[in-house]
C-alpha cells in the first residue's frame, strides 16, 4: 500500500489505443494493451515520420509536471555530439519514492527516522554521477515550490519525496530497474549505520525485512521515456501505482520497441527546445535581479548609483559581431565548436587578467586540460564552470579576506564558515573540499587496500599495543608563482598545500595519547606517507576541481586588491569590500550545516576509525580524528621576473594573446580560452532572451549569454562610475 496517494487527473490517459495519424502505418499485429497504470502519450503504432503526433506528445509532456522533470533529466544526462544520434542514449526515467508513510507506520524501530533515512539516501547519490555503468541523479523534492508536481504524482504536504533519475546509456539494464537495484543495495547498509549511530545492534535479516518493506511501500510515481519492457521491467515496477511514458515499448526487440527507440529522441528534442523557450524569459529576469544589473525592469537594491545597471562585460564585445561574420573569442569559440574545442571544462581555471580601466579594456583567459577521448559534457556543466570561476572572483573581491576560511570541527558547530561566505559558490567549494579531504584519507587508510595495509603494518610495529593518533589537517595556498606585466597578471603556478599537526580534539571526541614519543612517530609516519598522497589528490583529483578553480580566482582577486590598495584605479573599485555578492550567491537550498552534519554522521558511523586485529597482541584499536578546514585568508605570491618567465614559460604571452581570438594550445598541452571587451551600450541587452540551456539551440544565444554570465556576474557596475582613489601614503 502506498500512503498519501490522492486521486489523479492525468491528461492524455488512453482508455484504448487511438488510430495513427493520416498516412501513418497501422500498428504491427494486434494492438497491445497499454498498462492501465500508465499514461502513454503516443498510441502504439505511431511512426517516427508522424511529425504532428510527435509535436502533440512533446506539448503534453511539458504540460505534465512529471513530464517536465523527465525532459530536464534527459537534458542533464550527456548525449553524443552527433546530431543524428542526439537523444538516443538509451532510456531515461525519473522515479519518485515517498517515505512519508514511515512517520506513522506500525512496527518500525525508534531509531529509524524517515527524515534521517531520506538525507542519507540523498548523500549516497547526491549529484549526477557515473554509478559504475549507469548515470544517476537524486534530489529531495519539497512541497513548497513544487505543489503542482506533488498533486500530479499523488504526494501530499507531509510527503518525504526522493526523486531518482537514471539513464541506461545503451546498457543491458533498463533505466526503470536501476533505481530499484540501487535502493536494494544501499538501503540495508544505511539501516545498519543508522542503528549503529543509535547504539542498537540489529541482525542482517532485520535490515533485509525493513528494506523490503521500504521498497514495497515507498514507490509513488514513475516517468519514463518508454513503458517498462514486458520481459522483466513491467513486473519489477508494479509497486508504482501510476506512471507516464512517451511511447509503448512492449517486449525487447519487438517492432514496438524499435519504433519507440526512433520516436522518443524526436519527441524529446522538440520538448527540450520548447522547454528552453519557456524558461528563457524567466531565467533572463532572474539573472537581471541576481547578477546585479537591469535594463528597463527596475534597478536591483543598492545599484541605483552604480551606473544605472550598465555592465562592464568580461566577454566578447557584442553578439552582433560574430553574427555579422566575425569570429567569437576563445571561450565562446570552444563552447561553439562541435567538440567544444577538445577541452575538459571541469578543469577550467582563471589564469590571466589584464585590466586597463582608463580605456575600458578588460581581458582574461582560462586554462583547461584537454578532454579525454570519449568525454562528454553537458552544455550546462561547461558554461557553469566558466561562470563559477567569475562568480568566485566576485566573492573574493566583495568580502573581507579575513573571512576566507572554513572549519569542520565536531565541537565547533558555530564556527563552520562565515555566514556571507556560506552563501557563495566559493564557500561551498571550500567546505565540501574539506570534508572530501577527510574521505580521501579514509580511503587511503583502508586496511584492505595495498597502501592501507602497508601503513598499518608500519604504524603497529612501533612497539605499542594501542595506537591513538588525533590530528588537525587543513588546506592552505602552496607556493604561488605569478608574473606581473604592468596591467596584466599571469598565474603560472597555483598549487594547494595541506598542513598536518598532531592535536587532541578535546571534548567527547578526545583521543589522548598515552605515549608522546609514539604520537610524534605516528605524526611523522603520517606526514611522510599519507600527506603526499592527499596533497596530490587535492591538486589533481576531479572531486577537488571546484576548489582549485576558486583558488586561482582568489589569486587574481588578491592582485586586484593589492593594486586598489596602492591607489591604482581598477575596473573593480566599487566591488572591493562592498559585501554585494550578487551573482556569486548560491541559488539552490544548500546550507553549510549540511556538510557539518554529514561530517558528524561520518564520525558516528566509523568512517574515520579503524579496528585492526594483530596476531601477537590480539585486538588493537587505532582511532584517528581529522579536523581542520581550508584557509585562503592569506595568499603569499612569488614574483617571477621577465628573464625567468621567458625561460620557464616561453611563448606564454603570445598564447594568452591569441586565446582572446580563438582557443590556443599551450606548450604544456593545456588549452587557453580568452575573451576581451569593453562596456557594451545598454540597448543590446534587450536582445538577450536565452538561458543556459540555449547553448544547445542557438549560437547567438550562446554569445549573448556569455556576455551576461561572465561579465555581469562579476561586475554589475559600470567602470566609469567607480570612485577614484588616491595613492596610499
Amino acid at each position: 500500500m502506498v500512503v498519501g496517494v490522492t486521486s489523479l487527473s492525468v491528461p492524455g490517459t488512453l482508455a484504448a489505443p487511438t488510430p495513427p495519424g493520416p498516412g501513418a502505418p497501422t500498428a504491427p499485429g494486434p494492438s497491445p494493451t497499454v498498462p492501465d497504470r500508465f499514461t502513454v502519450l503516443l498510441p502504439p503504432g505511431t511512426t517516427a515520420e508522424d511529425d504532428q503526433a510527435a509535436e502533440k506528445a512533446a506539448k503534453e509532456l511539458l504540460e505534465n509536471p512529471a513530464g517536465r522533470e523527465l525532459v530536464k533529466a534527459d537534458r542533464e544526462f550527456v548525449k553524443t555530439t552527433k546530431p543524428q544520434l542526439s537523444g538516443s542514449v538509451g532510456n531515461v526515467s525519473v522515479e519518485w519514492f515517498d517515505l512519508g508513510w514511515m512517520k506513522h507506520a506500525d512496527a518500525l524501530p525508534d531509531w529509524l527516522k524517515p527524515e534521517d533515512l531520506l538525507t542519507r539516501l540523498l548523500e549516497a547519490r547526491a549529484t549526477p554521477a557515473d554509478t559504475g555503468r549507469y548515470k544517476t541523479a537524486t534530489k529531495i523534492v519539497k512541497h513548497e515550490g513544487n505543489q503542482e508536481l506533488h498533486q500530479q504524482i499523488g504526494a501530499t504536504p507531509s510527503s518525504l519525496l526522493l526523486q531518482v533519475s537514471t539513464s541506461s546509456e545503451y546498457r543491458t539494464r533498463h533505466s526503470e530497474i536501476i533505481p530499484l537495484d540501487w535502493l536494494r543495495y544501499v538501503v540495508p547498509r544505511i539501516l545498519l549505520r543508522m542503528a549503529k549511530a543509535g547504539d542498537v545492534y540489529i541482525a542482517r535479516g532485520t535490515t533485509g525485512r525493513l528494506s523490503k518493506r521500504i521498497l514495497r511501500e515507498s514507490p509513488l510515481y514513475i516517468a519514463s521515456q518508454r513503458t517498462p519492457c514486458l520481459d522483466a521491467c513491467d513486473a519489477a515496477t508494479r509497486a508504482f501505482p501510476h506512471g507516464l511514458a512517451i511511447a509503448y515499448y512492449g517486449k525487447n526487440n519487438s517492432e514496438h520497441a524499435q519504433r519507440a527507440k526512433l520516436l522518443v529522441p524526436k519527441v524529446m528534442q522538440k520538448a527540450e527546445a520548447a522547454l528552453r523557450r519557456q524558461e528563457s524569459d524567466q531565467a533572463w529576469r532572474r539573472r537581471q535581479a541576481n547578477l546585479g544589473f537591469c535594463d528597463g525592469v527596475g534597478a536591483p537594491p543598492g545599484h541605483h548609483e552604480a551606473g544605472r545597471g550598465k555592465v562592464l562585460a568580461m566577454a566578447a564585445p557584442l553578439p552582433a559581431t560574430p553574427c555579422a561574420g566575425g569570429e567569437p573569442g576563445g571561450v565562446t569559440g570552444a563552447l561553439l565548436a562541435d567538440d567544444y574545442g577538445g577541452v575538459d571544462f571541469s578543469t577550467l581555471e582563471l589564469r590571466y587578467m589584464s585590466d586597463r580601466p582608463h580605456s575600458g579594456d578588460v581581458r582574461y583567459s582560462f586554462s583547461a586540460r584537454p578532454a579525454a577521448p570519449g568525454l562528454r559534457q553537458s552544455p550546462e556543466s561547461r558554461l557553469q564552470a566558466a561562470t563559477d570561476a567569475t562568480a568566485d572572483l566576485r566573492t573574493w573581491l566583495v568580502l573581507n579576506p579575513n573571512l576566507f576560511w572554513v572549519n569542520l570541527h565536531p565541537t565547533q558547530p558555530d564556527r563552520i564558515i562565515d555566514p556571507e561566505l556560506g552563501r557563495t559558490k566559493a564557500g561551498r567549494a571550500m567546505l565540501e573540499a574539506d570534508l572530501q579531504m577527510k574521505r580521501t584519507e579514509g580511503k587511503l587508510l583502508n586496511p584492505n587496500s595495498k597502501f592501507g595495509a602497508k601503513y598499518w603494518k608500519a604504524a603497529l610495529s612501533r612497539g605499542v599495543d594501542r595506537a591513538c593518533f588525533s590530528a588537525r589537517m587543513w588546506i592552505v595556498p602552496g607556493r604561488v608563482e605569478v608574473h606581473e606585466d604592468e596591467d596584466s597578471l599571469y598565474v603560472l603556478k597555483a598549487p594547494l598545500a595541506v598542513k598536518l599537526k598532531a592535536e587532541d580534539i578535546g571534548g567527547s571526541y578526545s583521543c589522548p595519547s598515552p605515549n608522546q614519543a609514539a604520537d610524534a612517530r605516528n605524526e611523522e609516519l603520517h606526514r611522510s606517507t599519507v600527506l603526499p598522497k592527499i596533497v596530490k589528490a587535492v591538486n589533481t583529483a576531479p572531486e577537488y576541481a571546484p576548489l582549485r578553480r576558486a583558488f586561482t580566482a582568489r589569486v587574481i582577486a588578491q592582485w586586484i586588491r593589492e593594486r586598489h590598495r596602492k591607489g591604482h584605479r581598477t575596473s573593480f573599485d566599487r566591488l572591493i569590500d562592498s559585501g554585494n555578492i550578487g551573482g556569486a550567491k548560491l541559488t539552490d537550498d544548500w546550507r553549510p550545516r549540511q556538510v557539518f552534519d554529514a561530517y558528524l554522521r561520518s564520525i558516528r558511523d566509523g568512517e574515520f576509525s579503524v579496528k585492526r586485529t594483530v596476531r601477537k597482541k590480539g585486538a588493537v584499536f587505532i582511532y584517528q580524528m581529522r579536523f581542520g578546514g581550508v584557509d585562503f585568508s592569506d595568499v603569499p605570491m612569488t614574483a617571477v621576473g621577465v628573464a625567468e618567465m621567458g625561460r620557464r614559460h616561453p611563448r606564454l604571452t603570445q598564447t594568452v594573446e591569441a586565446s582572446v581570438k580563438h582557443p590556443e594550445k599551450g606548450m604544456d598541452g593545456s588549452t587557453w580560452l580568452g575573451e576581451a571587451g569593453g562596456p557594451p551600450p545598454p540597448g543590446p541587452w534587450l536582445r538577450i532572451t536565452d538561458g543556459i540551456g540555449g547553448l544547445v539551440e542557438g549560437r547567438v544565444g550562446v554569445l549573448a549569454l556569455i556576455l551576461v554570465a561572465l561579465g555581469a556576474i562579476v561586475f554589475g557596475f559600470r567602470g566609469g562610475s567607480a570612485r577614484r582613489r588616491r595613492p596610499t601614503p
